[in-house]
């Protein structure tokens, strides 16, 4: 996965398309409302020509927008979309599930910190010539 550092481009990029996308859907909610609403007249014929050309050039626009080479979006999410699920919710189970590993790897660094030290302080009691070598240890594993 490669980031905004490596193609300082992509944000701007990325930027347009959100830009695009968001007017992609603003006429996608204007075409539903034509077509739920279709009298036949022929304004109303004019009306739907015209949205679904905007539409249509909206879709060429976003599919030639240059500079999203390096972004990469994982599959994952895509099924999440194509789901008809929201990717907001994925995001935040996603940070709820790193959270969660983070704190349980915080916990397993506390207790090897504190087993570090018991076992220090036991090795020091029994062999007091290695108290050097293990306040040396202890120093260089402190975070």
């Amino acid at each position: 996965m490669t980031t905004e550092a490596a193609n300082p481009d992509t944000g701007s990029a990325l930027a347009l398309v959100e830009s695009e996308l968001s007017s992609t859907i603003e006429t996608l909610i204007h075409l539903s409302v034509q077509v739920h609403d279709f009298q036949g007249t022929d304004e109303a014929k004019t009306g739907l020509s015209n949205n679904i050309n905007k539409l249509i050039a909206q879709l060429q626009s976003l599919a030639s927008t240059k500079g999203l080479d390096y972004v990469a979006v994982p599959l994952e999410i895509v099924n999440y979309i194509e789901d008809g699920r929201n990717p907001d919710i994925y995001t935040r189970e996603f940070v709820d599930v790193v959270r969660k590993i983070n704190q349980y790897l915080n916990g397993k660094s506390i207790a090897f910190q504190q087993f570090r030290d018991t076992l220090g302080a036991k090795i020091k009691a029994e062999f007091p010539d290695l108290e050097q070598e293990v306040n040396l240890i202890q120093s260089r594993t402190s975070l």
